[in-house]
């Protein structure tokens, strides 16, 4: 723990809590960019995560080495993956104990709380010891859980959580001194869902590390498709990351296969670690079973993901179109801009509409359309001519972490500047 006791005033430093992990693959991607950019300002910094014990055993000491480099304090603790709700419940627990613990020591002078779990601890030690809090909120998590089907609104008790999280999201917008969300289009809902709130709201779109994220050589290129089993010359349409419930797998192949029938040159590249067997037997039952020599799953590390992304001509980002959805920004888009990859994206999630027009970054289109896939194949030559360096310099500027680094730097001078 870098700050003794007493040694830091109030205002002086920050707690980060998270309810994700730290050597997750989206701590590596969404949480610690932003830490380290926190922490460059200068300010001290603490951070609070729930780690997976078999990442934490494999990567914790070379993290806490990074991190004290950086004069980042860690306090890890485990993630309760059994027990269900009573395991949720041990967490949180655990998370108000141990910020609670940490603010009485350093008395920190701003709680940084990444999701909604993490506000229920800043709003409880805003409320007790008048420390202030930011909310940074990456989505409406109270209703992706119900869209999500993780809280099914058939059962009693589900209904019940989801009336008492509703409240409690009211609460917490109207309660923080600063809101950040990841999209424009999400701040008037905000508005409707709690009309006391006075908070400022800042939006930083989900981001890339464009020096992680550089652009792949042709030999590089050629290499790695070698390596897949692609054709050099391939048309090459990849998916990147989960396979959960709100992303619209069939779609995906639906599309692909549209694209595959009229180009035999059509590849598709799936790189997820969320492969299984049911996924297999989907696709042997499928219209697709033909086309399963030209379907490739590649699971791949975060330092692996722009070598094997970079294989990619176009990106594919289709995900159900639901009200939570309008606070979604898709980090996988951020990463395929930046290797100069253009996308092919359904209509009505978060700005990605207004974010590929501005860009000039791909195509948007309506999953009801009939004619929507007949039209991508008809126009690939166009979608292709989107791509390349000029793509990757046209998004840094709005996709870049250099972009958050400023609204952070902002939003935390606002807060230090609040009497």
């Amino acid at each position: 723990m870098l700050l003794p006791n007493g040694g830091t005033s109030r205002n002086a430093a920050t707690l980060f809590i998270t309810y994700d992990g730290l050597l997750d693959p989206l701590g590596g991607s969404q949480i610690l960019p932003y830490l380290y950019s926190i922490a460059e300002h200068p300010r001290a910094v603490h951070v609070v995560s729930f780690e997976k014990p078999v990442r934490f055993a494999n990567g914790a000491a070379t993290l806490r080495c990074e991190l004290e480099r950086r004069q980042i304090g860690w306090t890890p603790l485990t993630f309760t993956s059994r027990l269900g709700k009573l395991g949720k419940g041990w967490d949180l627990l655990r998370m108000h104990t141990t910020a609670l613990r940490l603010q009485w020591r350093h008395r920190f002078g701003v709680v940084h709380c990444r999701s909604y779990p993490a506000m229920q601890v800043g709003y409880f030690l805003r409320r007790l010891t008048g420390v202030k809090t930011i909310f940074d909120m990456r989505g409406l998590w109270v209703d992706d859980r119900v869209e999500g089907q993780l809280w099914p609104q058939e059962l009693w008790l589900y209904r019940r959580l989801y009336r008492h999280y509703k409240r409690l999201e009211q609460r917490l917008l109207e309660g923080t001194d600063a809101v950040v969300v990841l999209t424009e289009r999400v701040v008037p809902e905000l508005r409707r869902l709690a009309p006391r709130m006075q908070a400022p709201v800042t939006v930083i779109p989900c981001c890339a590390d464009f020096d992680h994220f550089s652009a792949v050589t042709t030999a590089h290129k050629r290499t790695t498709r070698a390596e897949i089993g692609i054709h050099k010359d391939a048309l090459v349409i990849a998916y990147l990351g989960s396979l959960g419930t709100v992303y619209l797998l069939d779609e995906m192949f639906r599309l692909f296969e549209t694209i595959a029938r009229r180009r035999e040159d059509a590849h598709l590249l799936l790189i997820t670690q969320d492969w299984s067997d049911r996924h297999e037997a989907r696709l042997a039952a499928s219209s697709l079973t033909d086309l399963r020599h030209r379907i490739h799953v590649r699971s791949a590390h975060r330092d692996e993901v722009p070598r094997v992304l970079g294989t990619a001509d176009i990106m594919l980002s289709f995900r159900r179109a639901t009200y939570s959805q309008m606070a979604c920004s898709p980090t996988k888009l951020a990463e395929a801009f930046a290797l100069g990859i253009p996308a092919i994206s359904n209509a009505g999630v978060g700005d990605i509409d207004a974010l590929t027009r501005i860009l000039d970054a791909g195509m948007v289109i309506d999953l009801h359309d009939p004619a929507a896939f007949e039209r991508v194949a008809a126009n690939l030559d166009s979608l292709l001519a989107k791509g390349g360096g000029r793509l990757r310099h046209r998004a840094q500027k709005h996709l870049g972490l250099e972009r958050a680094r400023h609204a952070y730097r902002r939003l935390y001078a606002q807060l230090e500047a609040m009497p």
